[in-house]
């Protein structure tokens, strides 16, 4: 399975918790987090306050939808996930459908940029979880705005860090 043989380092390990750190040139300070409910990348630093650490940590879980993917569970909203609606990510409780689980889980893929993991959508392949002017989506390239293809290798290709909430 693709997922499990990106997991160099132990860093895709389930039941632990990361941070997924930006790695398009300029930008490696930002990392995913949720804010007001909605999946954003912020700068974050040893300085930066409890919040912002625990909005950008996740909890890895075997995907929701295929136990060979991936779901991001909330640090500090424990039974919440980053799941897409309307190709926004956003962060919701888990509602117990079928539809969530798969718009919860997400497959990790070898870096479109050559290094570090993109995470395919587990019901809309060929979308990848993708950051555009600070907001994260699910994005195939093939489209404008968020979705287009200017810097798209780069910015659906992230570096599964150690997390900033342990």
């Amino acid at each position: 399975n693709a997922s499990r043989n990106l997991n160099t380092q132990g860093l895709l390990k389930t039941g632990q918790y990361r941070s997924l750190q930006v790695t398009s040139p300029g930008y490696t300070n930002r990392y995913l987090r949720h804010f007001n409910g909605l999946g954003v990348t912020e700068v974050v630093t040893n300085t930066s306050d409890g919040t912002l650490k625990q909005d950008t940590t996740f909890k890895l879980t075997a995907g929701l939808a295929d136990a060979a993917c991936y779901s991001f569970e909330s640090r500090n909203y424990p039974g919440s996930y980053l799941r897409h609606f309307n190709s926004r990510i956003q962060r919701d409780a888990r509602d117990g459908s079928a539809q969530f689980d798969q718009d919860a889980t997400f497959c990790a893929r070898p870096g479109l940029n050559g290094g570090g993991v993109s995470f395919e959508s587990y019901n809309f392949t060929g979308k990848y979880l993708r950051h555009y002017a600070s907001e994260v989506w699910i994005a195939s390239g093939f489209g404008k705005d968020w979705d287009s293809g200017s810097g798209f290798n780069a910015d659906a290709t992230w570096n599964v860090a150690a997390p900033w909430a342990p």
